[in-house]
């Protein structure tokens, strides 16, 4: 899975078409094929060109412009340097396969301007962050004038209020700015989250496991631009489950393995909400299909199909210790098929359960509003 890949779904400008310092290793690969460069001989016109071509295709890669790499054809670097050339193309390619924290942060960065600019925007009309910062706490009953509170909606009731008495005191317009009010409302508390992404083979033949990787990366961006107190956990969770970096969750390669084990990664959060005790406990779950694994007494992953009982009464056991830790938990389904109907029936009973159904457009939107609702 190439870093090349992560353009195509951007929906706006390239985020990895600014410079950006490649690796160590891959520098070193160039230096190599600098090296190759120089020391071949040309027998022809067209064969210098193609030699030129390569050396300032290297350059513009050694300046940071890493879209260069696209240029240097494996095929067309063994037929001009011969096979160190292919190995040494071979060995860059391995070194830039990943992105870079500021590519990360860039991809992230794109994916929240898209959704907030309202491409797979919510039905309903939920429009986003309701005041600075995303959202507000609860109401304090005290009014603030408009210039003091940022993008909040205005209240008109308080407004009214407001304009009536300035006019008792002295006559005057109908409306001035100064009387423009918008309701005060309490901090909000940060909060701790868990959002676990299914991983399951069933996630790519949906197309589902690009958008899925979107949505935890604008998450990430979110968290870092707007909610840097917050403390968010992305699990990835197949047959056994595993909390993942951004990267490792761009980097992952979905190759197909049995097992939805939602068990484990309910029991991954569980520990996230406990290391955060004190941050408001919130935990996102992203799935299209019902559980198939658990975790054994061993600690072993245990798989089935059909499901046996056991996976169920151990995922919903670990649910039911996640709700009791105070957490309210939102499940984003992705499919309709009447076993997963069946677990969102058992799921939906519980207090503090929230289920929502989404496709891969409305997927991201849908993650941060359900993240930004306190």
């Amino acid at each position: 899975m190439g870093r090349f890949r992560y353009r195509r779904y951007t929906g706006g400008p390239d985020p990895l078409a600014e410079p950006d310092p490649p690796a160590d290793a891959a520098l070193r690969a160039v230096d190599e094929l600098r090296a190759l460069v120089a020391a071949a001989e040309a027998d022809s016109d067209a064969h210098r060109a193609e030699l030129a071509a390569l050396e300032a295709a290297l350059s513009r890669y050694g300046e940071g412009d890493r879209a260069a790499l696209a240029e240097m054809d494996p095929a067309d670097l063994r037929r001009l340097l011969g096979p160190e050339g292919e190995a040494a193309r071979a060995r860059l390619d391995s070194a830039d396969h990943g992105l870079s924290p500021r590519e990360l942060r860039r991809l992230g960065d794109a994916a929240l301007r898209d959704f907030e600019k309202g491409r797979g925007a919510l039905p309903g009309g939920h429009a986003g962050p309701a005041g600075p910062g995303g959202a507000t706490g609860e109401p304090t009953g005290a009014f603030l004038p408009y210039e003091a509170a940022g993008d909040r909606p205005l209240d008109a009731p308080a407004t009214a209020r407001e304009a009536a008495l300035r006019r008792a005191r002295a006559a005057g317009p109908s409306l001035l700015p100064e009387d423009l009010r918008v309701a005060e409302t309490e901090p909000e508390s940060a909060a701790a989250v868990s959002l676990l992404i299914d991983l399951s083979h069933s996630m790519v033949t949906r197309s589902l496991h690009e958008a899925a990787t979107r949505a935890a990366l604008a998450l990430h961006a979110l968290v870092r631009t707007r909610y840097p107190e917050d403390r968010v956990q992305v699990v990835g969770f197949g047959e056994s489950a595993v909390e993942l970096t951004p990267a490792e969750l761009v980097a992952h390669d979905w190759r197909r393995v049995p097992g939805t084990n939602l068990h484990h990664a309910l029991r991954l959060a569980r520990g996230h909400l406990r290391r955060h005790r004190g941050l408001v406990p919130r935990v996102l779950v992203v799935t299209d299909g019902e559980p198939t694994a658990h975790l054994g007494e061993d600690g072993g992953a245990r798989f089935a199909w059909p499901p046996v009982p056991r996976t169920l009464e151990a995922t919903l056991a670990e649910l039911d210790a996640v709700l009791r830790a105070g957490a309210e938990v939102t499940f984003v389904l992705l499919a309709d098929d009447p076993r997963l109907r069946a677990f969102r029936a058992l799921v939906e009973r519980r207090r503090g359960v929230r289920v929502v159904d989404a496709d891969a457009d409305l997927l991201g939107p849908l993650v941060l509003d359900r993240y930004r609702r306190r």
